[in-house]
């Protein structure tokens, strides 16, 4: 866990107590080696030496999939015997994903992980705009700013990873930057006219900034019914 362990404990649940070595493990080989059968799985984890169980491996699949860290991605024919039947194929979801760049592996490839796991779709096109990123960035200057951005996402996060639905999870991506550690002395500053010339890029720019504004306009609205509420002055609060 190359993030400070408190903050990622305390805004990802799985990733302490009971069995959270196992969900690291099964959400980092995930994002690596993309979307597999359980058993495959297994076999992966096997591989790299983590003595474990299968049904041990399935009930935290199972687990991860009901808290909504991984998502069924599709099917896969298999032989048990002579018999032939369809196993489900597990991937990470968008929560499983931003879980995932806590680990180090993870955050080192990131535009790998992306490329195997397709089925996260992106707002805008993938191959493309994956081609600028990598031309305008080393994959050490995108662990660096993943890094930053993941740190103050943890931090803007209300409560934890959890309690965000789906549509909330780009929201918090530029109150995310105010939080994030400054990185800009770590490397030279970047073209990025390239990204913005694509139109589905700009579109997502833009409604990001959109729905962030919104955001904050109703919780600058929420603290000033709070104060009307229950901060008033002495005096008011004599004459109600």
């Amino acid at each position: 866990m190359y993030i400070e362990k408190g903050l990622v404990e305390s805004k990802i649940a799985i990733f302490r107590g009971r069995g959270s070595e196992n969900n690291m493990l099964t959400l980092k080989t995930l994002a690596l080696k993309g979307s597999l059968i359980k058993y495959d799985l297994f076999k992966a984890l096997k591989e790299l030496g983590k003595e474990t169980h299968y049904p041990t491996i399935s009930r935290r699949v199972d687990n991860l999939l009901g808290r909504g860290y991984l998502e069924i991605v599709g099917k896969r024919t298999i032989t048990v015997g002579k018999r032939k039947e369809e196993s489900s194929k597990y991937g990470l979801s968008w929560k499983g994903f931003i879980a995932s760049l806590t680990i180090e592996p993870v955050a080192e490839n990131l535009l790998r992980v992306l490329e195997v796991n397709p089925h996260l779709k992106l707002p805008f096109p993938r191959k493309p705009t994956l081609r600028i990123i990598r031309e305008i960035f080393t994959d050490r200057e995108l662990k660096i700013i993943g890094k930053a951005l993941l740190t103050g996402y943890l931090k803007a996060i209300p409560k934890d990873l959890e309690s965000l639905k789906p549509e909330q999870y780009v929201m918090y991506l530029l109150p995310a930057m105010t939080e994030a550690p400054q990185i800009r002395e770590k490397f030279e500053e970047k073209d990025l006219s390239g990204l913005l010339q694509i139109p589905e890029v700009l579109n997502f720019v833009s409604k990001l900034l959109d729905d962030t504004e919104k955001m904050l306009e109703e919780t600058l609205l929420d603290i000033r019914e709070f104060k009307r509420r229950y901060l008033k002055p002495e005096e008011e609060r004599i004459k109600t």
